[in-house]
């Protein structure tokens, strides 16, 4: 009975899962920073190369390869380091990965990069729904060789499967420096396959080419630079989980409205008589409908002024049939000089309201009649520019010049 399954359950019991936090110093609840940081304090310290003991330095970094190993470290805290192959690895070269001496391959499956594909799209489709089709080309496992790449493959010898070794440099007197370099027998790759018994279909690389369409489901409401992720969708490599194609929406630009958020701006042009006696015309909005937008009788429109149309804005994305508002920002066109006669001013001065009395002031003499000159105001600023120009050089030459005016040497003795 003592060699049944009671007997397992009793030495998974025993599991020691606390050794290597306690190695690193740290509690088992540290963050990924936090053993980060332990790590590379002690490995300062601990270093051969800095006068520290091997052996412990060779336990931090023993526990520093699991526990900055998502998986491994899982794995660690449910079974101790009995659950893991091999007693988790190699150690020493995971001071290179933090020091950014090169990346060790990893054992355990991996999540792939994720691949962006930016998406443009028009204002219409973010305000109606739409759907798009996306067509990529993909690297997928291959399926002649089951992703191993040919018949007789073997782990390299040399790096044992690593893709890398660790080399010795001596930098200076009694000093050595350990560097991380790809293994020059397998190419990196840590397996070897002859030539001649490589895959027909890949050659030899593991995966092969794949064209997919993916459909793009654009919901009412979406923003820009909305991302749109597809799982697993992206390369596959062996020994890897693949990773999500991520479609980043780009909205572009509307020649009518502008979106903040739920809400839309536009800018309209009136004549001062609409402004005056009031306006009406057509807006086509971004689902084809036409809104007629009238003003009411009386209402005078000054420059800049700023109208609602509500319910009339952008979706909101969860809950599509509530909308923002509409703004419409007016502008007044106002007639161009001396077009209005004498009877035309008249009949507008008995129309407008009459201006506000203007103060008299009092001073010496008549008041003296002077006239208004239209100027183009870019224009002025240049001349104003080439006047401090001038004045700046003129300044400066006076300058050089006025030692010359002070005459001759010194004082003379009379």
């Amino acid at each position: 009975m003592g060699g049944g399954h009671g007997g397992g359950r009793s030495q998974r019991r025993e599991v020691d899962t606390t050794k290597l936090y306690k190695t690193l110093g740290i509690n088992k609840d540290a963050t990924d920073q936090e053993i980060k940081k332990a790590y590379r304090k002690l490995a300062i310290t601990m270093h051969p190369d800095k006068g520290g003991d091997p052996e412990k330095f060779k336990e931090i970094s023993h526990a520093y390869e699991i526990l900055s190993d998502t998986e491994k470290r899982t794995i660690y805290d449910e079974q101790g380091e009995e659950g893991l192959e091999g007693g988790g690895g190699g150690g020493a070269a995971d001071i290179f990965d933090l020091f950014g001496g090169g990346g060790r391959k990893q054992q355990g499956k991996r999540k792939g990069e994720d691949v962006n594909f930016p998406l443009k799209v028009d204002l219409e489709d973010v305000y109606n729904g739409t759907s798009k089709k996306l067509r990529l080309t993909r690297n997928v496992i291959c399926k002649a060789c089951n992703g191993k790449g040919g018949k007789s493959v073997t782990t390299c010898r040399d790096c044992k499967g690593q893709g890398v070794k660790m080399m010795l440099r001596q930098i200076g007197p009694g000093m050595m420096q350990q560097i991380q370099q790809p293994c020059t027998a397998c190419s990196g790759e840590g397996e070897i396959c002859p030539e001649k018994d490589r895959c027909t279909e890949c050659l030899g690389s593991k995966t092969t080419k794949e064209k997919k369409t993916l459909e793009v489901f654009i919901n009412r409401g979406m923003g820009n630079n909305e991302k749109i992720p597809f799982p697993g969708e992206a390369d596959e490599a062996p020994g890897t989980t693949p990773g999500d194609v991520v479609v980043i929406l780009q909205v572009k630009d509307h020649a009518t409205f502008k979106r903040d958020h739920v809400n839309l701006f536009m800018k309209k042009e009136i004549t001062l008589q609409e402004a005056l006696c009031g306006f009406s015309f057509q807006i086509q909005h971004l689902d084809k409908r036409i809104l007629k937008v009238s003003s009411d009788p009386g209402i005078v429109v000054r420059p800049g002024d700023l109208k609602l149309l509500r319910d009339e804005g952008m979706p909101y994305e969860k809950n599509p049939y509530t909308k923002g508002g509409l703004y419409i920002e007016f502008k007044i066109i106002f007639p161009e000089n001396k077009i209005l006669d004498a009877p035309k001013i008249q009949a507008l001065k008995a129309i407008l309201p009459a201006p506000a009395p203007q103060p008299q002031i009092t001073g010496e003499g008549e008041p003296e009649d002077v006239n208004l000159i239209d100027v183009d105001i870019e224009k002025e600023r240049q001349k104003f520019a080439e006047q401090k120009a001038e004045q700046r050089a003129k300044a400066s030459y006076e300058q050089d010049e006025e030692p010359e005016r002070g005459g001759g040497g010194g004082c003379r003795q009379a």
